[in-house]
């Protein structure tokens, strides 16, 4: 797993459950690590983001072991057993940790990887992040140039872990992230045909292709997950939270097998799914 933040010069992330500062050159070097990847997060940190909504053109998981909780668009772990459950099938290069500082802690050891921005500045932060460079499993592999925004100099640093605890992954579901890249409209090859049952189905599908994970998946809903055994893919396609082009024209097959009944295309976007 990789792990991604930001620190000031004491190695601090944040004060009053906000970041100390945003640059702008930092926040495009996050959209263009994590996009298409896995977010894992604590359920502070989501609640943080824009409208408390999960980060787009990506799969994002939150922990929080409460019972019951649930969040549009997020898987919700109740531990790292869990989560460990729901990444197993991942790539591992494709999973990065976001925050905040107790995540940090607990998944710091499990990664070989982190990208620091070092900005040179004390940003009076009440929440902290370890010091990598003291500890003796990380050392930096590599550093950019100085930069400078609003006469703060800041530098991104890639640190590596000679030791990381092991975390197995098969990389059966590598392919999960693209069923959350951003869709606004498609057009899809669809049966003309006004039977209920293939109509109530094609909303369906449309709806887990735009909305994937409209409903979230709660704790408890991994749990069955995992006992099943079987792909989070598999998983996601049964529960009706993820669809693709292709579940599509499969529906269109199984209800007209021999291809007799017409076909026209349709344009559909996110608005007119819901």
């Amino acid at each position: 797993m990789k792990l991604i933040v930001a620190v000031d010069s004491r190695w601090g992330i944040g004060k009053n459950g906000d970041l100390l500062l945003s640059i702008p050159d930092d926040m495009r070097f996050f959209r263009e690590k994590t996009r298409r990847a896995v977010l894992v997060m604590g359920y502070n940190t989501l609640l943080s983001f824009p409208g408390s909504k999960p980060l787009p053109n990506r799969l994002n998981i939150a922990l929080n072991d409460a019972e019951g909780v649930s969040a549009a668009g997020t898987v919700i772990c109740g531990g790292l057993g869990q989560l460990f459950g729901v990444i197993r099938d991942m790539n591992s290069d494709d999973v990065f940790v976001i925050g905040g500082g107790s995540i940090y802690r607990q998944m710091l050891p499990y990664c070989d990887a982190a990208y620091i921005t070092k900005m040179r500045f004390d940003g009076d932060a009440d929440t902290f992040f370890p010091n990598l460079d003291e500890l003796r499993e990380w050392s930096v592999a590599d550093e950019s140039e100085l930069f400078e925004y609003e006469g703060i100099k800041y530098s991104f640093v890639e640190y590596r872990n000679s030791a990381p605890k092991d975390v197995v992954f098969s990389g059966k579901n590598i392919d999960v992230p693209a069923y959350f890249v951003k869709k606004r409209e498609a057009e899809f090859e669809i049966l003309d045909t006004d039977d209920e049952s293939y109509r109530g189905r094609l909303g369906g599908l449309l709806r887990a292709y735009f909305r994937p994970l409209c409903d979230g998946l709660t704790a408890k809903d991994v749990e069955v997950y995992i006992s099943e055994g079987g792909t989070l893919v598999d998983f996601l396609k049964e529960k009706g939270c993820i669809a693709s082009a292709e579940d599509i024209d499969a529906l269109n097959r199984e209800f007209d097998p021999e291809g007799r009944i017409g076909r026209v295309t349709a344009t559909f976007g996110a608005d007119s799914v819901l």
